[in-house]
């Protein structure tokens, strides 16, 4: 019996949310396009510098589509617009504050001294958009889109680096030169990838067109057997026509690019169900991919670690499997390993690319000793975004590609394959049968992520009802003008991203965008038909941020300062402003500093307390406070930190209260125009490990109940900002009467 390897297959999952407003034809927000810049191109061109390493890359189709409109000159996101403007309206310029340091601060931002400074000066831009020039936005501008291209084009093509090497300063021109430059980079993603899977080096899967919640599309009610009692929509959403439709529609994308049917399917999020499997099967795919968790699940026993976080019983996991139903055996299934996949996606950025390659490597031959049977052809599935989490790596992650696909091609015990060149072996062995397949996904093992929370439940209506609508025009009139625009609509609303967004899991400061988004592909089903979309689609169905990152006070606080570790009851109904986490998003920055700054007060005093996540004395603290007599621009003093030398940034407000990391007692200053800080006083605080609370009297800060007070607290060390809460816009905290 010959001696096999340990095969590894890698999933790289490329996706983002249809950002095309079907009504509108708006394109709301431009990953699509900086990702196509930084990361798609990008992952095939680290490749093919391995020709011995072979991959999968799973290609959305609806962002394919959208790769494709962008790279053509059909379409262009709002930055786009914005960027080639000379002047910006007020709300032009906070959709610039907004989105333009989406982008690691401290690998990216701070490698560029420009970018560097106006991250510094954001909290004053924040308050007062005048105080950023009109050079200042068209850098920013810039800069996010430099920021937001593989660092190896900005390095080795002339023109990029030219505007690397100017800085700031940007004109009109160059922002159209970058944009050339992004649309060149998105033309070649496709043309390379199909150049990898003629020499055999790559295998492109796909997904559901839209990227649809596969078993909650053919029936919501499955989601309870994950969830027993999870709240459910009513009635259900039962449409596995539309589960069917999705992969008819994904299997014809692929083809058209590709030259051939896909021989896989990432189900969206990994979520399977057994209603699933007789659909996956008809449509004529060969294998799926879901999470260890449903495996677990489906064999009815834990899929247990040891203290290194490996298998200890390996060879359950590194196998595939097929479900026996109805006398007939459906596709392969292989199940991820769920720790090596989020090693990748959340461990190995804190690491030298290296040093997390090698650990890498050191694993798969350690499961491979493990599983001592090297007669036996055992397959590890790795699968994870494939674009999320580079912007937190060495040089945009090529330093660990390539030191991880060499690490691959030189280990004879190793060997990298895509998933359909591990099943088609001659070698391989029959697949290991299950009675049963598991309902869930690839987050928690259930869908909880995607229904279940009230938001979900009325989007989930929502989605019903215009469906209802779109069969009933359809039965009366198969031949009806709009039907096939109308269905399109629908299928979009039916993506994952927007339930995903309801969640009360996530946030972000785009949740309004994608509720906006997902009530207008339902209007747009609605207006495709000549028809008039109901009345409560103008109604937002996101309610606010997330309740855990963000509240209002509830009733007075009259805490005693004294810094536990723990808020305990005498905060409990303080307002809450949290960073957002790191699993609200894409776009959002890993774990923040600061943990929570809470709120509250009562007929006397403003209290405060900003909990860390490390040492409170390893940073210097400012809260800034601007009650109502500084909200007309004409009104707000200009103001500085108290010590220039160590200040993190300028910030136009009316208070700040200051706490070096060097000084036990904090500071109020007062702005007194022209950029000074006069002070104030000490304030009344207690300090903790990793607690700062303060009170400050209403009447010191000329505040009074029923009125508003903004709000904004800073982190810094050695003048530079590494935190801030809120993350996007200032905070309001409305000084409530309370009875």
């Amino acid at each position: 019996m010959p001696d096999h390897p340990l095969y590894i297959a890698f999933i790289w999952h490329m996706h983002q949310p249809f950002y095309r407003d079907m009504l509108t034809g708006e394109i709301a927000l431009p990953w699509v396009r900086l990702h196509a810049a930084k990361d798609y191109l990008h992952m095939a061109e680290v490749l093919a510098r391995h020709p011995g390493v072979h991959v999968t890359i799973n290609a959305v189709p609806s962002l394919v589509e959208q790769i494709l409109a962008w790279a053509a000159e059909k379409e262009a996101d709002i930055l786009v617009t914005l960027a080639e403007r000379e002047t910006w309206s007020d709300a032009e310029k906070r959709t610039i504050l907004s989105l333009c340091y989406s982008v690691n601060w401290a690998k990216i931002i701070r490698r560029y001294p420009r970018y560097s400074s106006l991250l510094d000066r954001r909290p004053q831009a924040q308050a007062d958009l005048s105080a950023f020039t009109p050079a200042d936005y068209r850098d920013l501008i810039g800069w996010f889109n430099l920021a937001w291209i593989d660092p190896g084009w900005l390095e080795h093509d002339a023109e990029l680096a030219a505007l690397v090497a100017k800085g700031q300063g940007f004109t009109v021109a160059d922002l159209r030169l970058i944009h050339a430059k992004q649309r060149e980079i998105a033309a070649s993603v496709l043309p390379l990838y199909r150049k990898l899977v003629a020499e055999g080096q790559l295998e492109v899967s796909t997904t559901p067109f839209y990227h649809p919640i596969l078993p909650l599309l053919a029936d919501t009610n499955t989601a309870q057997r994950a969830a027993p009692g999870l709240p459910q929509p009513e009635p259900p959403f039962i449409a596995p026509e539309d589960a069917a439709a999705q992969l008819q529609l994904a299997i014809e994308a692929h083809t058209a690019h590709f030259g051939a049917p896909p021989a896989g399917l990432w189900p969206s999020e990994g979520a399977v169900s057994p209603e699933i499997l007789p659909l996956v099967r008809a449509a004529g795919f060969r294998w799926l991919a879901t999470d260890e968790a449903i495996l677990g699940r489906s064999l009815g026993r834990a899929l247990n670690r040891d203290a290194g976080a490996l298998i200890t019983e390996p060879a359950i996991l590194y196998r595939p499997y097929r479900v026996l139903a109805g006398g007939e055996l459906g596709p392969s299934i292989i199940f991820r390993d769920h720790d090596l996949s989020d090693r990748i996606g959340f461990i190995y950025q804190h690491l030298p690319g290296k040093q997390a390659a090698e650990d890498m490597i050191y694993r798969l031959l350690d499961i491979r000793r493990r599983l001592n049977d090297p007669g036996t052809p055992y397959l590890v599935s790795i699968i994870l975004d494939g674009e999320n989490c580079w912007e937190h790596y060495e040089h945009n992650g090529d330093i660990f590609l390539d030191a991880l696909y060499e690490g691959l091609a030189t280990q004879p015990e190793l060997r990298a394959v895509t998933v359909s060149e591990y099943l088609s072996a001659p070698e391989q062995r029959p697949a290991a049968i299950l009675a049963r397949l598991a309902t869930g996904s690839w987050i928690g093992g259930d869908l909880t992520t995607w229904i279940g929370d009230p938001e979900h439940n009325r989007a989930w209506e929502a989605l019903g009802r215009t469906r209802a609508h779109l069969l009933a025009a359809q039965d009366a009139s198969p031949d009806r003008s709009g039907l096939r625009d109308a269905w399109r609509a629908l299928y979009a609303a039916e993506g994952s991203d927007w339930f995903w967004w309801y969640s009360h899991r996530n946030s972000s400061q785009q949740d309004a965008v994608f509720d906006r988004l997902f009530r207008h592909d339902l209007s747009a089903a609605y207006t495709a038909l000549g028809d008039e979309a109901p009345a409560d689609l103008a109604e937002p169905i996101h309610r606010g941020a997330a309740a855990g990152d963000r509240r209002p006070a509830t009733g007075y606080v009259t805490p005693r300062l004294v810094a536990s570790p723990y808020p305990g009851e005498t905060w409990a109904a303080a307002g809450l402003l949290k960073p957002a986490s790191a699993s609200t998003g894409a776009m959002q920055r890993a774990e923040s500093e600061i943990e929570q700054l809470l709120i509250g007060h009562d007929t006397h005093a403003l209290y405060l307390r900003l909990d860390l996540r490390e040492r409170l004395d390893k940073y210097d603290v400012a809260i800034y406070l601007c009650g109502a007599t500084c909200d007309s621009a004409n009104q707000r003093p200009r103001a500085r930190y108290a010590d220039p030398d160590q200040a993190p940034a300028n910030l136009a407000l009316g208070w700040a209260i200051v706490s070096h990391h060097d000084q036990p007692e904090p500071f109020l200053f007062r702005a007194g125009g022209q950029e000074t800080w006069i002070s104030v006083s000490p304030v009344t605080s207690a300090r903790g490990e990793r607690v700062l609370e303060v009170s400050v009297p209403l009447a010191t800060l000329g505040l009074a109940l029923d009125s508003s007070v903004r709000m904004l607290a800073t982190l810094a060390r050695d003048g530079v900002i590494l935190a801030q809460v809120p993350e996007h816009e200032m905070g309001v905290l409305t000084l409530t009467a309370f009875s």
